[in-house]
């Protein structure tokens, strides 16, 4: 088979002439240049004093190709400070990145820049070969390395994987860092997200970031290192420690395998296609009823909820968390649920449960931790009370508490007030 090819470009700063492509590939086509040069500016200002000796990042180039971007200062000027800043882009298509694992730390390792290159440079090949399978030993040597922050790192992987975006703040690059964080994601998950050992800024919206600051509006919804390690543990990131410690690579290996947020998105829709036209084609071949002959009724199944599967529910970003949780808390403290010792929306919502009970035993799903994302377990404990528009899409996680709020108020004065909610 024939190897992929990777063109490459150098961008920085030489003399009076300022920033501009130094040298290129053959291959590295004219409609690039504008993009390229954008992602290049994009990686921000320079804060004072912050040097970057060496970073790489990763962000599709258009909606073929995906540039990985290696990063450094370029020596120093005169005064001691860091010099120009020098990008090396690696171009390839976005099917080939995907193909080799999804890992822009393992390309820029493969290809050290030529920082010295100007004029023409030769196009690069990758062998057509797939990425390593992650062993059950590198895996366990993430972990072990990173052990005294090890729920921050594996909660960071939980929050990628729910789709949500991390930030580390660092004064300098930490490379070593998002390597370990990039080796226990799902591989249909590293090929979607965008991250930087080192930026500036965020003006590309990484998914995952080291940055020098971290605190303004360019990253406002991310999970922060601070909030990661607390971050409300997940179904992968359990499954992937149950893994590494029992050791097995059957298990690591299905686990890296499962299908990312945007395959579920694309099945999803598929199936949707697919039933729209089955309902089509069933209306076109289906008699027609007889005039005047009663429409049939459609009659819902009170034992089970109508709701979408666990993993067509997105995350919540911070701001809309907090909300919840407030008024989870709110909720909780008027029903008489005891203050959790963690006040996050997950541990209320099961608490709630577990004070409110299950007036109807045919409306069991059973614990609510088990359902998925905390918009679906409340949503559930919505059905289990038979609150109307549980499964409303157009109402919002706070909707939904204070439409379990006033039914809650309507059967305790139903029943009295020295009644039980």
């Amino acid at each position: 088979m024939p190897d992929i090819p990777i063109e490459q470009a150098i961008y920085g700063g030489q003399g009076a002439g300022g920033y501009r492509f130094l040298a290129r590939s053959p291959g590295f086509r004219e409609e690039w240049l504008s993009e390229a040069q954008r992602l290049c500016t994009s990686f921000g200002e320079r804060p004072a004093g912050v040097a970057c000796p060496a970073a790489v990042f990763a962000h599709p180039l258009d909606k073929t190709h995906v540039a990985v971007v290696q990063v450094a200062d370029q020596g120093t000027d005169d005064a001691g400070r860091p010099g120009a800043l020098g990008f090396r882009l690696l171009v390839l298509p976005r099917e080939a990145y995907s193909f080799l694992g999804g890992d822009p730390f393992a390309l820029a390792d493969r290809f050290p820049p030529p920082w010295e290159a100007r004029g023409g440079l030769p196009a690069l090949t990758c062998p057509d070969e797939p990425a390593r399978r992650r062993s059950l030993e590198q895996v366990q040597a993430v972990l072990e390395s990173y052990r005294d922050v090890q729920p921050t790192l594996l909660g960071a992987a939980q929050a990628l994987v729910d789709g949500g975006r991390v930030v580390f703040e660092r004064s300098a690059p930490d490379a070593d860092l998002l390597r370990a964080l990039w080796v226990l994601l799902p591989t249909a998950s590293r090929e979607g997200l965008w991250p930087a050992s080192f930026a500036f800024g965020n003006a590309l919206g990484f998914d995952a970031a080291v940055a020098p600051r971290a605190r303004d509006a360019d990253y406002a919804g991310y999970v922060f290192e601070s909030q990661a390690g607390d971050y409300p543990e997940g179904q992968y990131e359990l499954s992937l420690q149950v893994a590494a410690e029992s050791g097995s690579q059957a298990d690591l290996d299905a686990l890296f395998a499962r299908r990312g947020r945007h395959d579920v998105r694309r099945v999803a829709l598929v199936l949707v296609a697919a039933v729209a036209f089955l309902t089509l084609a069933v209306g076109v071949l289906t008699p027609s009823a007889p005039p005047g002959a009663p429409a049939p009724t459609k009659r819902s199944d009170p034992t089970r909820p109508d709701l979408p599967p666990a993993d067509q529910f997105r995350a919540l970003d911070a701001p809309e968390r907090r909300a919840l949780t407030e008024a989870l808390a709110a909720l909780a403290a008027k029903v008489g649920v005891p203050e959790p010792k963690v006040a996050d929306a997950e541990v209320l919502v099961d608490a709630l449960d577990s004070r409110l009970g299950t007036p109807d035993a045919r409306r069991n799903p059973g614990p609510l931790r088990d359902q998925g994302p905390v918009t679906r377990r409340l949503r559930l404990l919505l059905w289990k009370h038979g609150v109307a528009g549980y499964n409303d899409p157009k109402l919002n996680a706070n909707e939904l508490v204070e439409r379990l709020q006033q039914h809650l108020s309507a059967r305790k004065k139903d029943v009295g007030d020295g009644g039980t909610p």
